[in-house]
């Protein structure tokens, strides 16, 4: 009978957990990521590449069922290659109470020149990060209008936020940065300006950091355009 007691208090332990597991503090962490930008056709390696990082997992909701469940980004980290083409994101770890599990990130890669990567971080052959220290991202070198240069910065790459990631989000401006100051030297249509000032509005919101649950104010964010992105 005590073993039946005992049994029902650590079911009401755990379902308590999981149905709170939204607001209980956890930790979350990333690992080591090191490894070279190289050109596809050379081998040759690429200085100054933007290499943005963004852990991203489903939000679990306080209910049983997963229906209301969408995907946030809750740590961003970058760095910009060496003159070998290298690059290097220290491990970290953060108190959180978003309701997501570690994960690998995805790896965004831009620079003047090559077309722009998404790439999976990891062979999903694990569901907790690792260290990954020997990367290996090839681009190839850009050809095409100036149409598709502007979609294919935005597309993917430019329009990927992490609202979520407090801090660690202005890790993406200077990469966001550098893809509005080429899309602003490229667009001439309507259109093209209207995808690049979207592209300021994101680079803003990193470098602000701005907290997705606090009160929406534009303002902070047109004055950092105006004194920064023109």
């Amino acid at each position: 009978m005590r073993s039946i007691k005992v049994w029902v208090v650590c079911a009401a332990v755990v379902l308590i957990a999981i149905t709170s597991y939204g607001s209980i503090p956890h930790v979350l962490y990333g690992k080591r990521i090191a490894g070279q930008v190289v050109d596809a056709g050379t081998g040759q390696p690429i200085n100054g590449a933007h290499v943005a990082f963004l852990w991203e997992s489903d939000i679990t909701p306080h209910s049983f069922t997963a229906h209301n469940s969408r995907t946030i980004c809750y740590h961003a980290a970058a760095a910009v290659t060496n003159e070998q083409g290298y690059f290097e994101i220290a491990p970290w770890r953060e108190w959180s109470t978003y309701g997501v599990e570690p994960v690998d990130p995805v790896a965004l890669v831009y620079v003047r020149g090559y077309t722009p990567r998404q790439i999976a971080v990891g062979d999903g052959s694990t569901d907790r990060p690792t260290n990954h220290v020997d990367q290996r991202y090839a681009l190839k070198k850009f050809e095409g209008t100036a149409q598709e240069r502007i979609d294919g910065m935005w597309s993917g790459i430019a329009n990927r936020d992490c609202m979520y990631g407090g801090d660690s989000q202005k890790s993406l401006y200077a990469m966001l940065k550098a893809i509005y100051e080429e899309g602003r030297s490229l667009a001439e249509t309507e259109s093209q300006k209207n995808t690049i000032a979207r592209v300021a509005r994101f680079a803003a919101d990193a470098a602000l950091a701005r907290d997705p649950n606090g009160p929406v104010d534009d303002d902070p964010i047109h004055k950092f355009i105006d004194e920064n992105l023109k």
